[in-house]
């Protein structure tokens, strides 16, 4: 059976939310219902979380949402899945969950000299509101539920690590993993970073509990093509994950397209992380106007300076001014990102202020897209006329309208 591996950049302005579909191509007209499956990483906040649930419903037109992903537990990724779950329709009744699990016990001090400290369970109201939301209706198995995502494995607990090198996108599929269909596998989890040939994961990152350093990171493999996406861990994890992904360090072990973390912070994607994967695409979900300036200059320069990068792609950024700044645009307020900006540089989405409803308004969301033929393709090479590994759609700003993008990438 052949497939086809999507991945949606869902446009949540400065948020996070990826969408994997996985669809079986059906060789004959008359063949029976293709297995399509599906997996949202992240979901944005809050109020982001109603233009979620219509792309999943409207856009993609899925039924029902099979996997259900919270990296870690900051508002902008995991509230909107919140949402959805409390959400009246049947898409998330029957969905799997993972997260980083318990978020775990803290120490505080009973008396101000320091001694006679007590251990107490570290539970945030958005946390409580998260689990309730899970349990508000439906069949929903959250299998991460045991895991401690601190120092556990005593007691009954799952160790913080137990999700690391597990495959998600099948997980519950009767039958298991379909011959041929992509994967996705989590390669860090925790602070623990997948460690080829050893039983454990390696321990990666400061000893007290940094939400962005305990991010769940995954490796989507289809055939040849990967990608990767790590929520907002940052490089002290990054360090051990790129040896991971490529560890001989050269083209074949190349990573095509990846997913920049932390919205284009400076505290992950550093140039020896873009340099090892060698990525053709880097995707980066930020927003109009944040106040945290992402994507820091800094990383714009690793993506421009890595000589296989083909293409780099933001998601609602278009009217940030230091954006402009950072990326040198010229000739007026609102020039087409192709043309005025860095060649490397897309912009997803119409011009002007955000959720802008104006007609012939566009969205942010970018689309990657690999066949199997594509998938097919090895990652180094020169390939064909006419050929490519894998291509990418949205629309760029423009002063006017928005301008259909559709990028063939080699």
């Amino acid at each position: 059976m052949a497939w086809q591996l999507e991945i949606h950049h869902i446009d949540v302005a400065q948020g996070d939310a990826t969408l994997i579909v996985v669809r079986e191509v059906a060789p004959f007209l008359n063949a029976a219902a293709p297995i399509i499956r599906s997996v949202l990483i992240d979901g944005g906040k809050l109020n982001k979380g109603a233009d979620v649930h219509q792309y999943l419903n409207t856009t993609v037109n899925l039924n029902n949402l099979d996997i259900m992903i919270a990296t870690h537990y900051d508002g902008d990724h995991y509230n909107g899945l919140r949402y959805l779950l409390q959400r009246n329709t049947h898409i998330y009744d029957n969905t799997i969950i993972f997260d980083q699990g318990e978020q775990g016990n803290i120490t505080v001090k009973r008396r101000r000299d320091g001694t006679d400290n007590t251990t107490i369970l570290n539970q945030e109201s958005d946390y409580l509101r998260y689990l309730d939301a899970i349990q508000s209706r439906g069949a929903r198995n959250r299998i991460t539920q045991q895991v401690n995502s601190q120092k556990g494995g005593a007691g009954g607990w799952r160790n913080p690590y137990w999700l690391v090198n597990k495959e998600v996108l099948w997980y519950g599929f009767a039958g298991g993993v379909p011959a041929g269909a992509p994967i996705m596998t989590c390669i860090a989890a925790n602070q623990y970073i997948r460690n080829a040939g050893a039983a454990n994961p390696v321990q990666s990152g400061q000893s007290v509990d940094p939400k962005n350093e305990k991010s769940l990171a995954f490796l989507v493999q289809f055939n040849n093509f990967k990608y990767y996406l790590g929520g907002d861990i940052e490089t002290t994890q990054e360090d051990h994950i790129m040896t991971n992904l490529n560890p001989n360090d050269d083209d074949a072990g190349r990573i095509l397209a990846m997913k920049a973390s932390h919205h284009g912070s400076d505290r992950s994607t550093s140039a020896n992380f873009v340099n090892r994967l060698r990525p053709s695409a880097a995707f980066i979900s930020c927003g109009y106007n944040n106040s945290f300036e992402h994507p820091r200059q800094e990383v714009l320069n690793n993506l421009e300076h890595c000589v296989n990068l083909q293409y780099y792609y933001l998601t609602e950024d278009r009217d940030d001014t230091a954006f402009n700044a950072r990326v040198g645009a010229v000739g007026g307020p609102a020039p087409n990102i192709a043309a005025a900006y860095t060649p490397k540089a897309f912009v997803a989405g119409s011009w002007g202020p955000p959720d802008d409803a104006a007609p012939n308004k566009q969205g942010g969301n970018i689309v990657l897209r690999v066949t199997e033929d594509q998938s097919n393709q090895l990652p180094n090479g020169v390939l064909l006329l006419g050929q490519s590994r894998f291509t990418v759609t949205g629309y760029s700003a423009d002063s006017v309208a928005a301008s259909p993008f559709n990028n063939a990438h080699t």
